[in-house]
């Protein structure tokens, strides 16, 4: 079966909100984008959209239901993204007094760092299960369910990009040189509870 424009419509204004909504995602592109340029947030913020999209993928293949049936695997799974996040909070907090010309790269930059970051969360596999269930309650065809993940994948690239470049603006770079032992603690602060909240919470 297909879908609506107002469906459509509805599933683009949530995953905005979704998107805009202050969260480690945006901290993290924002701490890349300023620390290390435009290119290189540019690039972190698509693997951050390649990795929602791939979440997205999940939910329309079945994967809360697997999640359901071994939950085993689920915590697993957000054992090692905790993991992941936290040291990468760990990394930004050490280099927050560095100035931005001695930053080690010792965590991932760029497309693979993105990528990681957002595949780290797998309740994100939940969240678009949710969304697809409430908007989509009838079985969609894969031609639909590929139109679908196309449109989440622009919109993520479209979002990320516009931070990425919003970051990377001279004004924006001039408030982070003045403020960056602040901003950098900020993220990594933001990162590093995400990680532990995927370790506290059931």
């Amino acid at each position: 079966m297909g879908f609506g424009i107002d469906q459509i419509l509805l599933l683009l204004a949530t995953q905005l909100l979704a998107l805009i909504s202050p969260g480690p995602a945006i901290m993290a592109i924002m701490q890349q984008s300023f620390a290390h340029g435009r290119g290189v947030g540019l690039r972190f913020g698509l693997g951050l959209a390649l990795a929602a999209t791939l979440w997205a993928a999940f939910a329309f293949a079945g994967l809360s239901l697997v999640f359901a049936a071994l939950p085993w695997l689920f915590t697993a799974l957000k054992l090692l993204g905790a993991a992941y996040l936290i040291w990468m909070a760990l990394q930004i907090w050490r280099g927050a007094d560095r100035p931005v010309s001695a930053e080690g790269r010792k965590r991932l930059l760029g497309l693979p760092g993105g990528v990681l970051t957002n595949l780290a969360n797998p309740k994100a596999a939940l969240y678009f299960s949710a969304v697809f269930v409430t908007i989509f309650p009838d079985p969609l065809a894969l031609s639909s369910q590929a139109s679908i993940l196309g449109l989440v994948l622009t919109l993520e690239v479209i979002v990320y990009t516009c931070f990425a470049l919003i970051f990377t603006t001279q004004t924006a770079k001039a408030i982070y040189l003045r403020a960056k032992s602040g901003i950098d603690r900020l993220c990594s602060a933001a990162i590093g509870t995400l990680g532990l909240s995927l370790i506290l919470n059931r």
